[in-house]
């Protein structure tokens, strides 16, 4: 079955996902670039030093591993499904963010100094059974508590490449794909990130 893909009337999330994807391409080729370059500066001492089919391992390495640590995998395997939510499992965590402040100094001179603070974040693990059968399962980070989450076992969903968030099928009150923020104004955009909301009939 075809992967669903962004309804055309959603212009806006389709150019957020185009973006996400030029973003990554830019920088996997300036890494490997980056990388490729040191490949070939150090290719003929390795050669030397280690021998021909190790320094070429070594060369092919400088090419892949820039894909890795860019996130590669995760940019390959997101791909988008339909289907039923069986399980979703709740969790805190705790992000350390850093904030800047202006500090006076004897009363005389101003200093900007860097705070770090940790902060709690609802997570939510979302279990899903595609229509093809399969278990899938995604990890968003939650705008609010758990509790104002609305999604629920059972409810049907598509869940798009490069959204983060599913959409609810038939829901009167849609999620925001963008920031998951459930659409409360009837306005069809999500009052708090601008995005255009995918409104999907039950099917």
């Amino acid at each position: 079955m075809k992967a669903p893909e962004i309804p055309t009337g959603n212009t806006d999330l389709i150019a957020v996902v185009r973006q996400r994807d030029r973003r990554f391409l830019l920088k996997w080729l300036i890494t490997t670039a980056i990388l490729t370059a040191f490949a070939v500066a150090f290719f003929k001492p390795a050669a030397n030093f280690y021998g021909v089919p190790i320094a070429i391992l070594l060369a092919l390495g400088f090419v892949v591993l820039p894909f890795i640590l860019c996130g590669g995998i995760e940019w390959i395997s997101d791909r988008g499904f339909t289907g039923t939510v069986e399980d979703l499992d709740f969790s805190v965590r705790l992000e350390t963010h850093d904030t800047m402040g202006v500090v006076t100094t004897k009363g005389i001179s101003k200093k900007r100094i860097k705070h770090a603070s940790a902060v709690q974040v609802n997570y939510c693990r979302i279990t899903v059974l595609t229509d093809e059968g399969k278990s899938k399962t995604c990890t968003v980070r939650l705008p609010g508590d758990s509790g104002s989450f609305p999604l629920h076992k059972g409810d049907r969903i598509v869940k798009y490449r490069g959204l983060p968030f599913p959409v609810v099928l038939g829901c009167k009150t849609p999620l925001c794909a963008v920031c998951g923020h459930p659409d409360d104004d009837g306005k069809g955009e999500c009052r708090h990130c601008g995005g255009s909301l995918i409104v999907l009939p039950r099917d």
